[in-house]
């Protein structure tokens, strides 16, 4: 192996082997696989104990679909991304991932081969699928039991049943559904399909549908009447065509679209029917999360890019840099890219169900939210505030505590009201221990606190307003409270402010899993 080589791997490997996402890097225009961490070693669709020095298109089934991009990239010098790229496991199944692909650079800057990393997202498309699937399986119920009785004259009476039948399951779905006339007119409307489209009235026309104001995704206007109804009273199928729908107060909604025609027994079309569902928090949920993984791939590269260049500086003895300050800068960068990395590796674990695995022991609550607030005071103007007991001692694991409390702090920092005082109260309620984060400002809307927990999920006013941030903080605290035995609550309204709420019990012992 070359020197080069050996010191490219010398160089990444730490940041490389720890990464809980599957990482390699390659090396040469033609993209000879260098190393590959562990993570990626354990992918389906590797063969254990592949050799380096193979080129990563033989090494990965379907890897050929990528080499446009790794050219790209390697000849740019530009970090990339191709998404829903699919690769065949050793046993036959397919999985599918994201791959984002960035130059590997040696101690000089210069370009040597590629970093690619791929994120698992089968599940993400196994939910489209089969979320694809129940439409069609709707679709078709509803098929028969249209056709079963609402224009058979001869069945009135059981159409008639039928028809109740039908509007009792269509009042029900979450779907929206309308069924239109062979000459176009309006039959029924269910109401999520009144509500979806922003209809007012009980029975909607094809005028109301007129006005609804259809874009394609490129925000060319989309004529409903020409362009879908048209279609499925001719008899042609419409599947899955996603379009935008702008509302009248400035909402923009993603919504899908399906349709087909219901002949009668002659063969002629008699009804049309569309499905509509709304997919908009999907495509904002989708949306977060890339912007979250350009963060953390930015924040894990410029943290790495500070400790290199400390590091060339030492190398070079330049004169006028101190090499022991440049060696803090290193140890501080690298803390904080193992710091950056076990959040991700917890949030995993807390994903998968696993837990966090807690080092606990005797300690002091109070003294572990003074830290925190010693850690925030000096950067922000001495906004945090410890109230509440002089001490309070229980069983927990310190450094988690810290780190759910500092992350609730924080967060209550960035977005509360600018210069107004952050509250922390450490208090003991009965067999509990209550930490409690408060901050004035806007409230967090209804919408985004039932979902705020969730990894790379982040309120609709931190995207707007610019923030930065990787949407997994308050995954860690609710995964750290519930490894305690406890939990965490949000109350946040425009008159009390914003309060996240930690209560554990005072001994977390008797709470922890078998290992």
């Amino acid at each position: 192996m070359p020197d080069t080589d050996v010191d490219l791997i010398h160089r990444y490997r730490p940041a490389v082997e720890r990464s809980p996402l599957p990482t390699l890097l390659t090396v040469t225009g033609e993209h000879l696989v260098l190393y590959a961490n562990p993570a990626f070693c354990g992918l389906p669709v590797v063969p254990s104990g592949t050799p380096a020095g193979v080129r990563f298109a033989s090494l990965v089934h379907g890897a050929e679909a990528l080499e446009a991009l790794l050219d790209r990239v390697f000849r740019d010098g530009v970090t990339d991304v191709a998404t829903d790229v699919a690769f065949a496991c050793l046993e036959g199944r397919v999985i599918h991932g994201t791959a984002i692909v960035a130059p590997l650079l040696d101690e000089r800057a210069r370009q040597r081969g590629l970093v690619v990393q791929l994120l698992d997202t089968t599940e993400q498309v196994a939910v489209r699928a089969r979320e694809a699937q129940a439409a069609r399986d709707v679709k078709e119920a509803n098929e028969k039991l249209i056709v079963a009785g609402i224009r058979e004259q001869e069945l009135a009476e059981r159409a008639g049943q039928s028809a109740t039948e039908l509007r009792a399951l269509l009042d029900v779905m979450s779907q929206g559904v309308t069924v239109f006339g062979a000459t176009r007119e309006v039959v029924l409307v269910n109401p999520a399909g009144r509500e979806m489209l922003g209809l007012a009235s009980e029975r909607p026309t094809l005028d109301d549908y007129r006005r609804c104001d259809f874009r394609h995704l490129d925000g060319a206007p989309l004529d409903f009447e020409q362009e879908v109804l048209s279609r499925i009273v001719r008899g042609e199928p419409l599947a899955e065509e996603e379009v935008l729908l702008h509302l009248p107060d400035g909402a923009v909604r993603h919504i899908v679209l399906s349709g087909g025609a219901v002949r009668d027994a002659r063969g002629q079309v008699a009804l049309a029917m569309n499905l509509y569902r709304d997919v908009t928090q999907i495509r904002e949920l989708e949306q977060v999360r890339e912007q979250c993984m350009s963060f953390i791939t930015h924040d894990l590269r410029s943290t790495m890019t500070a400790a290199m260049y400390a590091a060339e500086v030492i190398g070079m003895n330049r004169a006028g840099y101190d090499p022991q300050v440049l060696a803090g800068r290193i140890v501080r960068s690298l803390t904080r890219m193992d710091e950056m990395i076990r959040t991700l590796l917890d949030v995993q674990r807390i994903r998968a169900g696993h837990g966090l695995p807690l080092l606990l022991g005797a300690c002091d609550l109070v003294a572990i939210a003074r830290e925190v607030v010693d850690d925030l005071a000096s950067f922000h103007d001495q906004r945090p505030v410890l109230r509440g007991a002089a001490c309070l001692e229980g069983i927990w694991s310190a450094g988690e505590l810290h780190r759910a409390i500092w992350n609730l702090a924080s967060n209550a920092l960035k977005y509360g009201a600018t210069g107004a005082p952050v509250v922390i109260t450490v208090e003991k309620a009965s067999e509990h221990a209550v930490v409690a984060v408060h901050n004035e400002g806007p409230p967090i809307p209804a919408e985004d606190q039932a979902r705020l927990f969730a990894p790379f999920v982040r309120t609709r006013a931190a995207m707007a307003g610019g923030q930065r941030g990787w949407g997994l903080g308050l995954t860690f605290v609710r995964g750290c409270a519930e490894a305690h035995g406890g939990r965490v609550t949000l109350v946040s309204d425009a008159e009390r402010g914003t309060t996240f709420t930690l209560e554990l019990p005072l001994d977390s012992r008797p709470h922890q899993r078998p290992s």
